[in-house]
């Protein structure tokens, strides 16, 4: 917020520089558009510093790897069916959220499993 109030009294000093700017014939109508704008950027500044910041989104923990790297595969049935380090993602199907990226070193099938 504080970037925001320096920013608008920044505008304010700006507008009266340019009021103070105008000619003699219409000095003093410059003058009251610089008066009204600068109490239009107070209150703009006001509600602002009033405002609460928002809440900063609790930072999420890396997903767990998965607890068995190798498991049998369900095509050829031989223990190779690997985890592919790096490819745990969130899944809304799963009980645990988590699943991970399988792939059998036999006969190369692939596929994504729930993360134990």
């Amino acid at each position: 917020m504080a970037d925001i109030t320096s920013r608008l009294k920044a505008v304010k000093e700006g507008i009266r520089k340019l009021a103070n700017l105008a000619g003699t014939e219409q000095a003093e109508a410059a003058q009251q558009l610089a008066a009204k704008l600068g109490a239009d950027l107070d209150r703009v500044a006001a509600e602002a510093a009033a405002q609460p910041s928002p809440p900063v989104p609790p930072e999420k923990a890396s997903p767990p790897a998965p607890r068995h790297e190798e498991i049998r595969c369900p095509i050829c049935s031989l223990r190779s069916f690997t985890y592919q380090r790096g490819t745990v993602r969130e899944s809304a199907d799963s009980s645990t959220g988590f699943e991970a990226f399988y792939r059998c070193l036999s006969c190369g099938h692939q596929a994504w499993r729930e993360s134990e």
